[in-house]
């Protein structure tokens, strides 16, 4: 009986034991098993100094700044005495920082491949870089990035970019309620040259706040442009008499100089592919000559995102995200656009708009691991409402040419403004992937979505990023 008494004595004072150093100094940060980070990149990613005090939630927070970030495979942290204070160890095990990773991707409508070579732990402090290319039958390219999150360990950040990019843009009309018997495919179809840079920097405020303004500046080549037959018989049987009509180039060449500002409220953290905590974002993209545009490209466009995920059973993950863009005179290139990707179920840009509200839920559950590779299973529901909401003015059986040289499909298979019936469209399924613990991204992703209310079930393949 006595020896019980001990041992439940025992096992009290060591569960007790966090709580003898609260509120005591911390005097030490000891960083263990860093082999490919600097231990002051690894100190300032927790956050902690000496003379700081250690409180109850201390070790908590310091361990979900190191998974969050990014680095580390995983994370131990504790503290022990040290003179007249505690010291607190951090031992890490890391990522592997880079690697040639080759992508490769298929939604309806789009197929691509390439390699990709990033490195999420240049210098040893924790700054990105990346340079890849691809290959696709709609939209090819390459790009060059270099993001600094921590200027010289401060809450200054920034990021550079550089791409090049050969597009296909497809557009659809959002009236086939009224045309039964127009096939599922686009009236027309734009060649698109791209190539220029952008240039981003802010502050995080407290880490979890982030300002940022920035600067894009690229040149936009038309090259080319084709029409669906349907297109081209709607224009001969067209009722204008006496007048030259027939289907335009979607857009003009033009070089596009615009502004952004973005703010973000980020409360999100990550431990392994498991996300939890939320955060909002505001963004102002305005283009204008005083910003570098030949003059064709003065528009505005706005957004505001929101995502939510929430952790239970240790592995599981409910992820709610929802978010709106609007703007006017948006270039071609600038819309906005559904399907594909981001409303899983139907092709590739299928839906285009100057506004565009979306809701996407996902639940990810655990299905097994095996040498540090989990296999995780997801299912969703993808919600979109977009639409014109400014057009130009009518005349006949055309839209006015815009100032800019766009020029949009006839009002005939192209409506302004919000009809429920054509404008919102929803789509759910299941899908699967594969996470390494050693690398930040999931290595595969597949899912099968269906648009509801369509007879169409859809796959989406992506590897690598």
């Amino acid at each position: 009986m006595r020896c019980r008494v001990c041992l439940a004595a025992l096992a009290l004072s060591l569960s007790a034991a966090p709580a003898w150093a609260v509120d005591e100094v911390i005097t030490d940060v000891r960083v263990l098993n860093a082999v490919r980070t600097d231990e002051e990149t690894v100190r300032s990613i927790a956050g902690l100094s000496i003379g700081q005090l250690l409180k109850p939630d201390t070790l908590d927070i310091v361990r979900e700044r190191l998974h969050t970030s990014g680095l580390f495979a995983d994370v131990n942290v504790y503290w022990e005495p040290h003179q007249d204070g505690v010291r607190v160890n951090i031992v890490v095990k890391e990522k592997f920082p880079w690697a040639p990773l080759p992508t490769f991707s298929y939604s309806p409508g789009n197929i691509s491949g390439g390699l990709v070579v990033g490195h999420g732990n240049l210098f040893g402090r924790g700054k990105r870089g990346v340079i890849g290319g691809r290959i696709s039958n709609v939209d090819s390219g390459a790009l060059a990035a270099y993001e600094d999150p921590a200027v010289w360990g401060s809450w200054i950040f920034f990021t550079i970019k550089g791409k090049f990019q050969m597009q296909i843009i497809p557009e659809y009309s959002n009236d086939y309620a009224n045309h039964p018997d127009m096939p599922l495919e686009p009236m027309r179809n734009t060649t698109l040259r791209s190539y220029g840079g952008e240039i981003n920097a802010g502050v995080a405020w407290f880490r979890k706040v982030r300002t940022s303004v920035g600067w894009i500046l690229d040149q936009n080549d038309v090259l080319k442009h084709s029409e669906s037959n349907y297109l081209l018989s709607h224009f001969a049987n067209s009722s204008l008499q006496g007048m030259v009509i027939g289907p335009q180039a979607a857009a003009v060449s033009a070089r596009r100089g615009a502004a952004t500002a973005n703010v973000t409220f980020d409360f999100r953290a990550r431990q392994h592919a498991v996300m939890y905590g939320n955060a909002l974002g505001f963004s102002l993209e305005v283009g204008g000559t005083r910003w570098g545009s030949d003059g064709k490209t003065d528009y505005w466009k706005a957004s505001v995102g929101y995502e939510h995920g929430i952790r239970f059973f240790r592995r599981h993950n409910l992820i709610v995200r929802a978010g709106g863009i609007t703007g006017d005179n948006l270039p071609l290139w600038a819309e906005n656009s559904a399907g594909g990707t981001n409303l899983r179920g139907y092709l590739y840009r299928q839906f285009q708009g100057d506004t565009h509200l979306r809701t996407q839920v996902e639940y990810h559950f655990p299905l097994f691991s095996l040498w540090g590779l989990d296999v995780r299973g997801l299912v969703f529901d993808d919600a979109a409402a977009i639409w014109y909401r400014n057009l130009p003015n009518q005349i006949g059986d055309s839209y006015e040419i815009r100032t800019d040289g766009r020029q949009f499909l006839p009002p005939s298979l192209l409506h302004q403004g919000f009809q429920v019936e054509q404008d919102l469209h929803s789509s759910a399924g299941a899908g699967l992937r594969f996470y390494l613990r050693s690398v930040a991204i999931p290595l595969v992703g597949v899912d099968v979505g269906n648009g509801l209310g369509t007879k169409d079930v859809r796959m989406i393949l992506i590897l690598g990023v």
